[in-house]
């Protein structure tokens, strides 16, 4: 596996590799009548996302098994949508896509990560060092289809001191 930074013509790629990773995992926590309404926009990467140079694939083979960037936001670098392939969970690459994304955002001066995680997602970034700050309704497009997600943050020094290093 290696990871790269996307291109618009992996956007179709990230989409159905995002698509097939939301409906498997986000089913044991979420209702299914909101899923239905919410995936197609939880799955959807914007052409901006995709070209903006902070916004990554991993690649196996000429496959794209996930994805995940950041960009700035209101609370600093967000971390933005994480996807891996259910045919490649448990095998590290969520965990590699995001050492990529916090060396990026640090290489770009940030100290400070925040992401909104869905609630399947929280134990995950919790064991990565993130903490919870809250809680936030992802508009999905759709008042039928309430997508809560826990508010985290990550503190990148706390995670590798040499990242803010002077």
């Amino acid at each position: 596996m290696f990871i790269r930074p996307s291109t618009l013509a992996d956007k179709a790629a990230i989409g159905e590799m995002a698509f097939a990773c939301y409906s498997a995992t986000l089913a044991k926590h979420y209702a299914a009548d909101v899923l239905k309404l919410a995936l197609p926009h939880l799955s959807h990467v914007p052409d901006g996302l995709v070209q903006c140079g902070t916004y990554f694939v991993a690649v196996e083979g000429d496959v794209i098994v996930g994805a995940c960037g950041w960009t700035d936001g209101p609370r600093g670098a967000e971390v933005r949508k994480l996807a891996v392939h259910p045919d490649h969970l448990r095998k590290g690459i969520a965990r590699g896509l995001l050492a990529h994304v916090h060396a990026s955002a640090n290489d770009a001066g940030h100290e400070r990560m925040s992401c909104a995680a869905s609630l399947n997602a929280v134990p995950f970034y919790r064991a990565l060092g993130y903490t919870a700050t809250g809680w936030v309704t992802i508009d999905t497009g759709h008042a039928d289809a309430p997508f809560d997600a826990a508010t985290m943050a990550l503190d990148l020094q706390a995670l590798h001191p040499s990242y803010c290093a002077a």
